[in-house]
């Protein structure tokens, strides 16, 4: 069986793997290894630092036209992300792993222009596997969820009924005020809270998310797990840094925990929560 994998650079130009003239052969994307730090011969800690990835791939087209396009198109498409220093992604089913594609060993181009074999060299300081997932709690406390879209696919929606554009679309409507962590462990978040909003505080788990600031109406605040910035976007589109203003009575940037979380808010306003669970390996499906 192919498998089909997509890549998608930073400007969000797409090629398909797997289909349509380009095949991939197998591969170790869903290989892992962890390294380790040692001290008196007990491992302390452990890390990935930079992975780097083989993927063969073979153009098999049925026109010469066809063949010279995604041969093309494969240098095109993957080296805008190393010139501007901007990860890609490649993509299996719901999770995407950021990467740049370094490197392109050829063969058997030679026998005609419709065909080629080459191994590809993808290097990741990200080494783990992401899936998105969006939910939505309205200011009148119903929740909608996307269920598990990640990023990609949800590119370019702006189907929002908030007055803020925001790139994503809203799916099924769920029973409950809940926060449901699908992983097997707490997982980063990107919390947007619009406006407008005094002092917001947001209790998950019944852990405490409040910065003490104002958000007028058309403007939104961005907390970022990974990140860790808290930034108020305004309605002229200027950032402003509102890191200080978070409330020091509970750690801002905790991780979701796993499982179905209680989410308590006052429901004078409307946010969003953006949960990334990662993966050594995409999960089998």
């Amino acid at each position: 069986m192919l498998e089909k994998i997509k890549f998608v650079n930073h400007i969000q130009e797409e090629m398909s793997w797997g289909e349509y003239g380009i095949y991939v052969n197998s591969n170790d994307l869903h290989d892992y290894s962890w390294d380790f730090t040692s001290d008196n011969n007990k491992i302390s800690s452990f890390n990935k630092g930079i992975v780097t990835k083989t993927i063969p791939i073979i153009i098999c087209c049925s026109s010469e036209t066809e063949g010279l396009m995604l041969k093309n198109k494969l240098l095109e498409i993957t080296e805008k992300d190393v010139l501007a220093l901007e990860h890609g992604r490649i993509v299996i089913g719901d999770y995407y792993l950021k990467c740049y594609v370094t490197g392109s060993k050829k063969s058997n181009y030679l026998l005609n222009k419709n065909y080629m074999e080459t191994s590809l060299t993808v290097a990741t300081d990200r080494p783990h596997w992401i899936k998105e997932t969006l939910t939505s709690f309205r200011q009148n406390g119903s929740v909608f969820s996307d269920g598990s879209e990640s990023e990609e696919s949800s590119l370019g929606k702006r189907n929002l009924d908030f007055q803020v554009d925001f790139p994503y679309d809203y799916m099924s409507e769920m029973k409950g005020k809940t926060l449901n962590n699908t992983g097997f462990t707490g997982v980063n978040f990107r919390l947007v809270i619009y406006g407008a909003a005094i002092n917001p505080e947001i209790f998950i788990g019944g852990h405490g998310y409040q910065v003490n600031c104002h958000i007028e109406e058309n403007e939104y605040l961005t907390i970022d797990s990974i990140a860790k910035t808290i930034l108020l976007t305004k309605r002229d589109g200027t950032i402003e840094n509102h890191f200080h203003q978070r409330s020091r009575d509970s750690y801002i940037f905790e991780k979701i925990p796993p499982g179905d979380n209680m989410v308590n808010w006052n429901k004078t306003f409307g946010f969003d929560v953006v949960l990334f669970e990662e993966r050594s390996e995409p999960k089998w499906i």
